[in-house]
């Protein structure tokens, strides 16, 4: 089978430079994957160590991870295969609509199987024709070669993207919508959301699945209510509103000073809004908000600690005397409203792309042949067209020259040829103003795992 391609085209200006509609993120499956990659915007194939399976928009797994290939929709069709002997092996129909087929006789796909009139072209053990149907049933129909239509190629898979964009920093990927920051940079990659979703891989470079929900996340700074027993620190109360999809999940916050480190941080699980007390040093401080091992939003609020009282002087004899002030400290009660963090000017500027070489891991097909997808993203507000060079051994890419329209992102594809051993090549892809090189793993088309 032909090693699934990809050229996504990501060209729609996206939303103001400010939340007019809002949304959070969360993971919805998980980054334990080796890759994730898109057959449809409710479908996503992803790798373990060894195997493939699939997931469906909800993050339920709908092929366990037992193929070696699965191809992409063709009219509404997928096809699972395992690698046997050399041969693929049909398993199962994948339907668009999420149902699934197991194939019972044991049949290969020797060459591409969709040939219309929803069916299958198969060949058992001695390699005979026969014709399997979309529920995974053996036809009685006889296959006669020359009367059969072209069979349909896996379709390339045009998406665009209609929500947030990643955006750089120090080598980590955020996302942000205008300037307004979604997500702190937190990622090794991260793609732009379709419909809904994104793939992203985390801090350990392993891939999941991240879906945006409706709400707000919002963390409001009050007067704490805490004792203080020094002028150094200040009380702060944070009042944190969650929305409904993290009512059920630990929640961690961290005040962080301006070296980085973190000052105090505290947790707890269940609940839409919450009152945190926070006893801090004067000074600003970043504040981070997170749940599942993602951080989900950040802010900066002030801690003023009471000033020290000034010394009184002593009165004269012959002053009159004068009333005492009450030592009363009256609390305010007003709240200081907080805001999302704002992603730099320097990372929002004209002509700052960034580079995703997309897979760590990949196989090639019959033909020795293994393809990748390279994702250019603009961060600025104009477009930009640049060259762009792919180079590696046996690297192959027919796109010299891109052109990436503000605020969005665009894919192309490039190949591995002459994969006939297990081995780590290195891709290294410039622009004009950009470079980036990444190591990958390449498999041999006739290798058993």
């Amino acid at each position: 089978m032909n090693k699934l391609r990809y050229f996504i085209i990501m060209a729609c200006l996206l939303a103001p430079a400010t939340f007019t509609h809002a949304e959070v993120a969360k993971w919805i499956i998980r980054p334990v994957n080796q890759a994730i990659s898109r057959m449809s915007s409710s479908h996503f194939k992803a790798w373990n160590a060894e195997k493939c399976g699939v997931f469906n928009s909800d993050g339920k797994q709908v092929v366990p991870f037992m193929a070696d290939s699965i191809t992409d929709f063709v009219d509404g069709h997928a096809v699972v295969l395992r690698l046997e002997e050399e041969r693929w092996r049909l398993l199962s129909v994948l339907h668009v609509d999420g149902s699934i087929f197991p194939v019972r006789e044991q049949v290969y796909v020797d060459e591409n199987p969709f040939v219309g009139g929803e069916r299958l072209l198969v060949t058992d053990k001695k390699r005979r024709d026969l014709f399997i149907d979309m529920e995974g049933k053996k036809l009685k129909e006889k296959v006669n070669r020359d009367a059969l239509p072209p069979a349909k190629e896996e379709p390339e898979l045009v998406f665009y993207t209609d929500g947030p964009i990643p955006f750089e920093v120090k080598d980590l990927y955020g996302y942000r919508v205008g300037d307004d920051e979604l997500m702190p940079p937190q990622f090794q990659e991260a793609y732009p959301f379709i419909k809904g979703y994104a793939v992203a891989a985390d801090s350990t470079g392993r891939y999941g699945l991240l879906r945006l929900f409706d709400g707000e996340i919002t963390c409001n700074q009050a007067e704490g209510t805490a004792a203080v027993d020094d002028y150094s620190r200040a009380a702060v109360d944070l009042k944190l509103h969650m929305p409904d999809e993290f009512s059920d999940d630990i929640v961690t916050v961290d005040c962080i000073d301006a070296k980085g480190h973190v000052v105090e941080e505290k947790s707890y699980l269940g609940g839409n809004d919450r009152v945190l007390s926070f006893l801090l040093p004067g000074g600003r401080h970043k504040v981070k908000v997170k749940s599942a091992e993602l951080w989900l939003y950040s802010t900066t609020i002030t801690a003023r600690p009471k000033p020290k009282p000034k010394p009184q002087p002593k009165p004269k004899a012959t002053s009159k005397p004068t009333t005492k002030a009450s030592g009363k400290v009256t609390a305010s009660t007003a709240v200081t409203k907080t805001q999302r963090s704002k992603v730099a000017p320097t990372v929002i500027s004209d002509g700052n792309l960034q580079l995703l070489v997309g897979a760590s891991t990949l196989k090639a097909n019959a033909k020795d042949c293994a393809s990748f997808t390279i994702t250019v993203t603009n961060n600025g507000n104009e477009s930009v067209t640049t060259p762009l060079t792919v180079t590696g051994k046996g690297v192959v890419c027919s796109t010299h020259q891109v052109t990436v329209a503000a605020h969005s992102s665009r894919s192309v594809t490039a190949t591995f040829t002459g994969v006939t051993a297990r081995e780590q090549r290195s891709v290294t892809v410039k622009t004009a103003l950009r470079s980036t090189t990444k190591s990958i793993t390449l498999t041999p088309f006739f290798t058993e795992f």
